[in-house]
């Protein structure tokens, strides 16, 4: 009777695994073939006082762009699963991004408006920041 550890299993499976992907690669190239990225449609400047992530900061650019791809797709009649496997998302992502008209619905989250132990001493970091030190040793 032969027994086989967890490890020998799992390592045999890879083995088989990797071979048979590496056979039938180009099976798999034509089942899936390269999907164009969507160009991001230019965002119309608004207010920067009325958005909390103002034009340049990388979260909001970003998300700004994933929710115009997203639209774009969607007007195109694509499919939200389409979307998903279009632009590498989850379903969940993209689903959040169709529900939102405006990118601007995206940034309210569990971590804005938030307290903080650094509360308090915001105003004199801030200040300290401004007089050029950026050493947190020299506080």
């Amino acid at each position: 009777m032969q027994v086989a550890d967890r490890w020998h299993l799992w390592h045999n499976l890879t083995e088989a695994t990797e071979r048979s992907v590496a056979q039938h690669r180009r099976c798999l190239r034509v089942l899936a073939p390269a999907a164009a990225q969507p160009e991001p449609e230019a965002v119309p400047a608004a207010d920067p006082s009325a958005t909390p992530w103002p034009r340049g900061h990388w979260f909001a650019d970003r998300t700004r762009a994933r929710h115009a791809a997203d639209h774009t797709l969607l007007e195109a009649a694509h499919s939200r699963r389409s979307v998903q496997r279009q632009l590498g998302m989850t379903y969940r992502t993209v689903k959040q991004l169709a529900d939102a008209e405006t990118p601007e619905e995206l940034f309210t989250g569990q971590w804005q408006n938030r307290s903080s132990v650094l509360d308090d001493i915001k105003p004199y970091l801030d200040d300290r920041w401004s007089e050029g030190c950026t050493n947190a040793w020299k506080l």
